[in-house]
């Protein structure tokens, strides 16, 4: 028994279309599995950007509280709003801003929480970079601490030189961007 001409011709016909069919589904798979994935990415990303897109205005204006607070009635309130930006930080932030929240609380520990015992420009440096560090993470644009310190600390000129070796060891310390560095006078 041999097979017609026009039957080989529609078996080859079925088996091409069918082998075509399956290498489409398999790619057709593969491409949605990668969208999918990137979408979950693009989604996460999204979260985090948004948990994370007035942190540094609220860091700053904790510290502010804080220093106002100074172991007044509303001292226990702002350890309380602490708390709460470092849990945010650490479920949304980079791992270098969550390294500076880390280092923060070491340094709280360390002190036991008496503010006499911690070096005052050491405290507002590591605010003022966690702030720049979570600035750089949803915006991607580097700022200088040092124009915060120019703007806030009425006696900047006269601490500047503290005030650049506080920050600048911390920036040495949590291998943060050099960018966050406050030069030497000209």
């Amino acid at each position: 028994m041999t097979m017609s001409d026009d039957l080989m011709g529609a078996i080859i016909t079925a088996l091409v279309t069918g082998i075509i069919s399956l290498i489409g589904f398999v790619v057709t798979n593969v491409s949605m599995k990668k969208n999918f994935k990137n979408e979950l990415i693009k989604q996460r990303d999204g979260i985090a950007l948004e948990k994370m897109a007035t942190m540094p205005f609220e860091v700053l204006d904790l510290m502010d509280r804080m220093m106002e607070a100074k172991g007044g009635r509303n001292a226990k309130q702002e350890l309380d709003n602490f708390k709460r930006i470092m849990n945010e930080i650490y479920s949304y932030g980079s791992e270098k801003a969550i390294s500076l929240v880390a280092f923060m609380q070491k340094e709280n520990y360390a002190s036991n929480g008496d503010p006499n015992k911690m070096n005052r420009f050491r405290v507002m440096a590591s605010y003022v970079l966690l702030a720049t560090q979570i600035k750089y993470d949803v915006t991607g644009i580097h700022v200088n601490p040092e124009f915060w310190f120019k703007m806030r600390i009425t006696d900047y000129e006269i601490n500047r030189n503290e005030i650049r070796e506080a920050n600048n060891r911390l920036v040495q310390e949590l291998n943060l961007n050099k960018k966050m560095k406050i030069g030497t006078l000209k």
